[in-house]
């Protein structure tokens, strides 16, 4: 239990940690309002990404350890298990395939939403470049 206790603590530490990164990096970085939305956007999508790959991992180290923790048997029932094993694990990886095609397909769908807010963010920095009054920050905004 304590192994876990130490565990969720390091979890929610890293999570608080990043919280308070991400703050302190958008109130340094951010100058409007659309590089604030641009940059929660960018680290909502690579904390889409880290859970998406946490949970393939989980996933697929599942069957890992409790493949490896199982006794080996030498007699003909094993031999039988082993087959009905193999069979289980064989619906468990086309279970999880299945399960991968959908996240990925989620993902694919994250990204056009995320294509489509960086137009419109594009769309509003180039609105606020042609309506900013001073000709010179036009031309620094245009390169942003």
């Amino acid at each position: 239990r304590i192994r876990y206790f130490i565990g969720g603590m390091c979890l929610c530490s890293i999570t608080f940690s990043t919280l308070y990164v991400s703050i302190l990096y958008n109130q340094e970085i951010s100058k409007s309002n659309t590089d604030l939305i641009v940059n929660a956007v960018i680290i909502h999508f690579v904390m889409e990404m880290d859970e998406r790959v946490f949970s393939a991992l989980a996933a697929s180290n599942e069957k890992w350890t409790a493949h490896a923790a199982e006794p080996e048997d030498s007699s003909s029932d094993a031999d039988a298990e082993k087959g009905s094993t193999i069979e289980e694990i064989k619906r468990e990886i086309e279970s999880q395939q299945e399960e991968l095609k959908l996240q990925q397909e989620q993902m694919t769908r994250q990204n056009d939403e995320i294509t489509v807010l960086s137009k419109a963010v594009q769309t509003m920095q180039e609105s606020q470049a042609v309506h900013h009054p001073n000709p010179f920050l036009n031309v620094l905004l245009k390169k942003v």
